[in-house]
């Protein structure tokens, strides 16, 4: 035997070696960066989700809010088996509004619902039926009166409401039912047509020239309607930065807000069928 195979073999090892403390505290520091971008991409998706799933909420509140206003606006005036009407009540209609179609006079504050309009429509729908599913009786006048009021389940929150009232009795059909919340100002324009069926101009409730010294003959010659409501998600929803925002709505008084509840204007402009020649 050689020499070399009598050496006795020794064992390999491998020494392992852990962090030393720079490379340790390199290593926290990209953990920690690592952290805060997740953290702020999750925060950054959750904002973006809640601002779509809010701005989808207004878009179909206000899609609805008009939908139906406008559905009842366009038989203004119309009265089944007796001719035509002036399409909008003029008088008090049983809530210490004369007339009861009328401009807003609150205070420039989205808040406060005496500066919404109101319009209360004069009609007599084929069903029978107000606003609120109430049956009147037939051959009375009914007239839907809509506007805005605090909701009775949340006082923060204003809402589109309507109710019924026959013109015929003078009497109520039906109390006050919300139709959407989160409708925070309505503003409402008319509009006059001269005596070639042409509409010239818009005016507010308090403005319709009158026809002959006639205020109802004024009225009987409006041929459209122009909507704007103010739609808010109804809460705090922190998508939106605490910032005075400003909102102007047709004639409306211009409208500085200062919260975080997104908000945003719609309008539409509407054709009367009763009076289209």
């Amino acid at each position: 035997m050689t020499d070399e195979s009598r050496q006795p073999r020794t064992r390999s090892s491998t020494r392992q070696r852990g962090f030393n403390l720079i490379e340790l505290m390199i290593a926290i520091l990209i953990g920690i960066f690592v952290s805060l971008m997740v953290v702020q991409y999750l925060v950054t998706s959750s904002r973006v989700f809640q601002r779509q799933g809010a701005d989808s909420n207004l878009e179909q509140n206000a899609s609805f809010a008009i939908s139906y206003l406008s559905q009842f606006v366009r038989q203004a005036g119309t009265r089944d088996n007796f001719g035509t009407v002036v399409p909008f009540f003029l008088d008090d209609c049983d809530d210490g509004l004369n007339p009861c179609t009328s401009d807003g006079t609150g205070t420039a504050s989205a808040t406060d619902p005496a500066t919404s309009d109101t319009i209360a429509v004069q009609m007599h729908p084929a069903n029978g039926l107000d606003c609120t599913g109430q049956a009147f009786p037939a051959g009375d006048q009914l007239v839907n009166v809509f506007y805005i009021a605090a909701s009775t389940e949340d006082p923060n929150i204003n809402s589109l409401y309507c109710r019924g009232f026959n013109a015929s009795s003078g009497a109520r059909i039906s109390d006050g039912v919300a139709l959407i919340d989160g409708i925070d100002q309505m503003q409402i324009l008319y509009g006059v047509a001269d005596a070639n069926e042409r509409i010239y101009s818009y005016f507010d409730a308090a403005r319709i020239p009158p026809v002959n010294g006639s205020a109802a003959q004024g009225w009987d010659r409006v041929r459209a309607v122009k909507i704007a409501i103010l739609v808010s998600d109804g809460f705090d929803t922190q998508t939106e930065n605490l910032d005075t925002r400003s909102y102007q709505l047709l004639d409306g008084p211009a409208l500085g807000i200062t919260d975080r509840t997104n908000r945003r204007v719609f309008s539409t402009s509407i054709a009367m069928n009763s009076k289209l020649l």
